[in-house]
């Protein structure tokens, strides 16, 4: 069953977490559990720059994602990747980032305006990974070639 982009867009911005899939210099495939957000059609993860996953898409642009849910809901991605270089669009999706994962925290514990990602004055979260240092982390971007939204059935596989 079809669903509209803005549909999609809802769901996404419920979902805490996705299954990102790469594939590796030797033609592997390479599946890892993200957070993420969905903005202007693009799903954007944040994460370490020299993870595998960044390595991978130097490599390789292709990549899918899956976004499932408890009630046997899913939306599959499979598109291409790039990297977020930009430092100004960098920054905005590290906010909306932080912003997604402190507002599920909210709805999810119904309390109001708690951080569930808090800053030190260093731009630091919990673990010590400095959120806005681009030469620290960067942000994949996927550009959906295909999306499918609707039950999770084996005939997508």
């Amino acid at each position: 069953m079809p669903k509209t982009a803005s549909q999609v867009s809802s769901f996404l911005s419920m979902q805490w977490v996705a299954t990102l899939a790469t594939v590796d210099a030797s033609g592997k495939p390479y599946a890892v559990p993200v957070w993420f957000t969905y903005d202007d059609g693009k799903l954007h993860v944040h994460t370490d720059r020299k993870s595998k996953k960044v390595r991978n898409i130097e490599l390789n642009r292709h990549a899918a994602v899956a976004i499932y849910n408890m009630h046997d809901e899913a939306v599959i991605i499979r598109g291409t990747a790039r990297l977020i270089s930009r430092k100004e669009e960098f920054r905005r999706l590290t906010q909306a980032n932080i912003d997604k994962y402190n507002r599920l925290y909210n709805i999810a514990h119904n309390t109001r305006e708690v951080e569930y990602i808090k800053l030190d004055a260093n731009g630091r979260d919990s673990m010590g990974i400095p959120l806005f240092n681009s030469k620290v982390r960067c942000i994949i971007e996927v550009k959906p070639g295909k999306i499918r939204f609707g039950e999770v059935i084996d005939r997508w596989i």
